[in-house]
């Protein structure tokens, strides 16, 4: 729990940075690491330009930084539109605590349950992955300025996506380390 509420904090710094639109980068005098409004807004036109070359999903890790004993991430993902197929499949991270801000778009997320025929992989930008088709998950639905919180090991996934793409920041709580770092855009 200590490393939850150190880890929630955290994102909550990161949070509060990343919003701020005139914030300057200040990381290489000691001061907190910054991503400009204007970053932002540029990843999130590459990651639209991304889905534009055919991809169903662009996740674009801004910054993976050390910040002590762990790491936090931010990454802008954009997925295109996800009809209802009735089955539900997703993922989940074995090692991050993911924190969703959406920016753009609406859903339905699926998150919680169990996977049926789980698969295991190693993802070299996430780490290690599980996923699989969900039974038993808890459908809700988000628009922009919602917040999910998705715990390490709960499956997750897009059950619809109602507009064209969706976009949403995430924030990653790295404890493990199973992210490369990347601090600078």
């Amino acid at each position: 729990m200590k490393t939850i509420h150190k880890t929630l904090t955290v994102i909550a710094v990161l949070a509060v940075s990343l919003l701020s639109a005139n914030a300057d980068h200040h990381e290489a005098d000691g001061g907190s690491t910054i991503m400009s409004k204007a970053e932002v807004d540029a990843t999130l036109a590459q990651g639209l330009a991304n889905l534009a070359e055919g991809r169903s999903v662009s996740d674009i890790v801004m910054r993976h930084i050390s910040v002590g004993e762990e790491h936090m991430g931010v990454s802008v993902v954009q997925r295109s539109k996800v009809e209802d197929t009735g089955v539900e499949t997703g993922i989940a991270h074995v090692n991050l605590d993911e924190i969703y801000y959406i920016v753009s778009g609406q859903g339905t997320m699926v998150t919680g349950g169990e996977f049926i025929d789980m698969q295991t992989s190693n993802s070299s930008l996430l780490g290690p992955m599980e996923r699989g088709e969900i039974r038993g998950g808890v459908l809700q639905f988000v628009e922009p300025g919602d917040i999910a919180i998705i715990p390490k090991g709960m499956p997750h996934g897009w059950h619809e996506i109602d507009t064209d793409t969706i976009s949403y920041i995430i924030f990653r709580g790295d404890p493990d380390k199973v992210m490369e770092i990347k601090t600078e855009p």
